[in-house]
């Protein structure tokens, strides 16, 4: 009994069409000496890893608050203020891939 297995990923079999056009002009560009190489630096969505770094920071002031001084209010408080406030950051800003 014979399986069938794709000559390509699955990920690049159901690409939509907009990016595989993207790809294509980007590599045409490269060709021909127009594209411009981006450094890591560039690729990093900086919102995301503040928004990271903040959820870790409020878990650990509501563990502090929780388990040191047993205030289940005041821990819950502090988790939802966080998570109105990494709601309204994400929300308003635009993705990094549409600043272009």
């Amino acid at each position: 009994m014979s399986t069938y297995v794709p000559k390509r990923p699955r990920a690049k079999a159901i690409r939509s069409e907009d990016d595989f056009r993207r790809h294509e002009n980007r590599m045409r560009r490269d060709r021909m000496g127009q594209g411009s190489a981006k450094h890591s630096i560039d690729t990093i969505d900086w919102l995301a890893l503040w928004a990271l770094s903040l959820a870790v920071s409020a878990l650990f002031i509501a563990s502090c608050s929780f388990f040191g001084e047993g205030d289940v209010k005041g821990a819950a408080a502090v988790l939802i203020g966080t998570a109105i406030i990494m709601a309204l950051a994400l929300g308003v800003t635009k993705a990094p891939d549409d600043l272009q």
